[in-house]
C-alpha cells in the first residue's frame, strides 16, 4: 500500500449563519461533516459534487486558509492546524495550487519569467534564471514565452503557465479546483494528458476537484462523491464510477448525456428528490451544533 500524503480524518466544518437566517431557525451551517479523505503520494484523488456540496470549504480546510471545528488534516504525519513557524512555511511550499479561470490567476501586468518565479521571491529561495526555461519546457510552452505577459496567450496556455507556476517549488501535492473547466473540451484533454504525464515524471500528488466525470474518471486513480457536505461514496475510480452503490452518485452518472442517441433515451429519466428510499438520504450531522455556546 502506497504512503498516505495528506489524509483527513472525521473533519467537520461549521459556520454561523447570517443573522436573519438564525431568526428563521438556522443555527449552524454544516458545511462539512466527518469527511474522511487520502491521498497516497503519486496519486490522484478525484472529488466530485454539485455546487454547495462542501468542496470549496474542503479545499479551504485542507490548506489551511480554514480552520476545522471537529477532526484532523494530515500532511506527512503532521497536523496541519498545528504547524507554525519553518513547518507552516515548509508545508506551503510543498503545497501548491492550480485555479479554475486562467484568465484571472496569473497578474497581467506581469511576465511569465516574474509569475514563475515568483512562488520562490515569496518563500525567499533561490531560482535560477535557466530554471523558467526549464519550466516552460515541462509544461510544452516555447521559451519565447518568458517575456510575454498573460494576455498574450490562448486559455489552454495560460493555464499551462498556471501548472508550470504551480510546479516552480517542486512540491508533493498539487490541488487542482476545477482547472479544465473553462477551457474548450479539445484542449481540457491536452491538459488533463500533460497533468498526467507530469505525475508520472515527476511522482507528484494531485487533489482533483471537477463537475465533468468523464475528466475525472480519465485521471483519478480514486474517487470521491460529495453531497450535503458529507462523502456519501469513496473508492477506486472503476468501483465508484462504473459500480456505484449510492443513489446519489447513480444521478450524477444518470445525468452525463450520451453521444448515442438510443442509448440516451433508454437512460433512465433524472429525477427529483434523488433518494428513492429513506437509507439513501444524507444523514442529519451526528456531530449537531457544535458552535451553539461558543
Amino acid at each position: 500500500m502506497n504512503e498516505a500524503l495528506l489524509s483527513t480524518t472525521d473533519l467537520v466544518k461549521h459556520f454561523r449563519p447570517p443573522r436573519s437566517a438564525r431568526r428563521r431557525g438556522q443555527n449552524v451551517i454544516h458545511a462539512l461533516c466527518g469527511v474522511d479523505i487520502r491521498i497516497d503520494r503519486g496519486r490522484t484523488l478525484g472529488i466530485v459534487g454539485e455546487s454547495g456540496s462542501g468542496k470549496t470549504t474542503l479545499l479551504r480546510t485542507l490548506l489551511g486558509l480554514e480552520k476545522p471545528t471537529v477532526g484532523t488534516v494530515e500532511y506527512a504525519g503532521r497536523d496541519v492546524t498545528a504547524m507554525r513557524g519553518e513547518a507552516a512555511k515548509k508545508f506551503r511550499a510543498d503545497v501548491s495550487v492550480v485555479f479554475q479561470d486562467p484568465y484571472t490567476s496569473l497578474d497581467p501586468r506581469m511576465t511569465v519569467s516574474d509569475l514563475l518565479s515568483q512562488p520562490a521571491k515569496i518563500q525567499r529561495q533561490k531560482f535560477p534564471a535557466a530554471r523558467v526555461y526549464d519550466l516552460l519546457d515541462q509544461v510544452k510552452l516555447p521559451r519565447g514565452s518568458a517575456g510575454k505577459f498573460p494576455h498574450e496567450f490562448s486559455g489552454g496556455q495560460r493555464q499551462r503557465i498556471a501548472i508550470a507556476r504551480a510546479l516552480a517549488l517542486e512540491p508533493e501535492l498539487i490541488v487542482l479546483d476545477e482547472p479544465v473547466s473553462a477551457l474548450d473540451v479539445s484542449v481540457q484533454a491536452e491538459i488533463v494528458s500533460l497533468l498526467r504525464e507530469l505525475q508520472e515524471a515527476r511522482d507528484v500528488s494531485y487533489l482533483f476537484v471537477a463537475h465533468d466525470l468523464a475528466v475525472v474518471a480519465d485521471i483519478s486513480h480514486t474517487v470521491g462523491v460529495m453531497y450535503g457536505g458529507q462523502m456519501v461514496e469513496s473508492g477506486p475510480t472503476s468501483r465508484v464510477l462504473y459500480e456505484p452503490t449510492h443513489a446519489y452518485t447513480r444521478a450524477l452518472l444518470t445525468a452525463v448525456p450520451v453521444p448515442d442517441p438510443r442509448i440516451e433515451k433508454a437512460k433512465p429519466p433524472f429525477l427529483r428528490p434523488l433518494w428513492p428510499t429513506k437509507d439513501d438520504q444524507p444523514q442529519p450531522c451526528p456531530h449537531g451544533d457544535l458552535l451553539k455556546h461558543r
